[in-house]
């Protein structure tokens, strides 16, 4: 049977049309907008591999990148921080560690909304999303609350008569409008408008005050006989990166007392072994009473004795630079 040319073109049409239907449309977000997830309303990210798993990875990967700003950018209060002779270095590590937990907690409500393969390469490509709205709210209910607590605690130093309770509500209140502050940088990404919302308060201004009470504390340090060489050297940097006045005369409100014993452990597998324990316990001087003690664990190596030695003493100057405000703080009110 003899088919006429209008069949042949009418069955040739035919098997190319349902040829291309077994090839799904691209979908219009992988070189453009996406028509169900509109930037006003989403914040996206794209990602493409061999892989499911490496695809929908990627995705995050590339929405998270609309938060490094939030993350590498210094806020106008750090910078003032930096003007600062003492302290700076810890607040705006302060100020980057919670921007960066922040951070990571929104990119853990990223989710994968669609998944497509191209027919003709088998890659996979996949959509992040993260809804704006829903997120906003979060952050702004979370800033609500870190802006009521940062009022009770200044109201809170104002009010008490001992320093030490004024210094740990200016502490609470300076840590709270950092880690708002943190909140804040992540909300402007997230929120269309890019403002989010301003605080009532200077961080910088609050590390002034808690700063200027913290000098009005003299503190003398004692350092045990049989600790390893240098140490009241690093407990001096300590006191003094912790912003505490050294009392170096007869009436100190407080003295700390330090002591770092040392085991040499010997030569094992081509290193010098030192192990020992830091331990600093303030006493007050009026009653003479020890208001706290705390330790810390100390190991070090190195190819030689006298360099694990070193390497020890700059583990308890690194600790101490780290922990020493906020652990005498809470030696002296834990009582």
């Amino acid at each position: 049977m003899k088919l006429s040319a209008f069949a042949i073109f009418t069955c040739v049409f035919s098997l190319l049309s349902g040829c291309a239907s077994q090839h799904p449309t691209q979908p219009d977000w992988i070189a453009g907008d996406s028509a169900s997830y509109k930037s006003a309303q989403y914040l996206i990210g794209r990602g493409q591999a061999s892989a499911q798993e490496e695809a929908k990875d990627r995705a995050r990967a590339d929405l998270s990148k609309i938060f490094q700003v939030a993350v590498t950018a210094d806020s106008e209060d750090v910078q003032k921080f930096k003007s600062s002779p003492t302290g700076a270095g810890e607040y705006e590590n302060q100020a980057s560690r919670h921007i960066s937990t922040h951070t990571e907690q929104i990119i853990r409500g990223i989710q994968i909304a669609e998944l497509w393969q191209d027919p003709a390469t088998k890659n996979y490509h996949a959509l992040a999303v993260l809804p704006r709205l829903q997120t906003a709210a979060s952050l702004r209910q979370q800033i609500s609350q870190l802006d009521d607590a940062t009022g009770n605690d200044i109201d809170q130093s104002r009010k008490n008569s001992d320093l030490f309770l004024k210094i740990a509500a200016a502490s609470q209140a300076l840590e709270a409008q950092l880690e708002r502050g943190a909140l804040q940088k992540t909300l402007q990404v997230v929120d269309i408008t890019g403002r989010g919302v301003e605080s009532q308060w200077n961080s910088a201004k609050l590390y002034s005050d808690l700063n200027e009470l913290l000098k009005r504390v003299r503190i003398a340090s004692q350092v045990a006989f049989d600790s390893a060489p240098g140490l009241a050297d690093v407990v001096g940097g300590a006191l003094a990166k912790a912003g505490f006045m050294i009392e170096t005369g007869q009436n100190p409100d407080f003295v700390l007392q330090a002591k770092m014993d040392l085991t040499d452990l010997g030569l094992k597998e081509g290193w010098y072994w030192q192990r020992g324990v830091l331990e600093i316990t303030l006493s007050e001087t009026a009653t003479n009473r020890v208001r706290g003690t705390r330790r810390w664990n100390i190991k070090s190596n190195a190819p030689d004795k006298e360099s694990a030695i070193k390497r020890a003493l700059g583990q308890a100057d690194t600790v101490l630079k780290q922990e020493l405000q906020s652990t005498i703080i809470d030696m002296a009110t834990s009582h």
